[in-house]
């Protein structure tokens, strides 16, 4: 049996993994900003939802089709990595937010406050 070409694919393996794993943690610089406009966008719905409705929607459903024809997209997508919408009503709050780069790095935007943050 040959092993003509074993150490060669052995570090063809290496590298290519070192190469995929570069790429996932990599910030997404045109994605990034297309989830940041995306957010952008809900708020900016949200706030129109406020006016006419005189409170914050308890769910970013609550915003379609009036106010958006769909909910855009995050960086990422799926149930831990899409937009978030958490709605309180004791004390009030209601923030937005998302995964920005995994696993770590969520913007979040806290509506009663009117101001950006940055968990982990």
């Amino acid at each position: 049996m040959s092993r003509r070409g074993g150490p060669v694919r052995r570090l063809f393996s290496v590298v290519s993994g070192a190469l995929q794993l570069v790429s996932m943690l990599l910030p997404q610089r045109a994605g990034r900003e297309r989830a940041r406009q995306n957010a952008e966008r809900i708020i900016a719905a949200c706030r129109a939802f406020e006016r006419k409705e005189g409170r914050l929607p308890e769910k970013l459903e609550e915003l379609i089709p009036e106010f958006l024809p769909s909910l855009p997209r995050a960086l990422y997508d799926g149930p831990h990595f899409g937009f978030t919408y958490d709605a309180a009503s004791e004390p009030p709050r209601h923030v937005l937010g998302w995964t920005d780069r995994i696993p770590f790095g969520r913007p979040y935007y806290v509506f009663e406050e009117d101001r950006w943050g940055y968990l982990d």
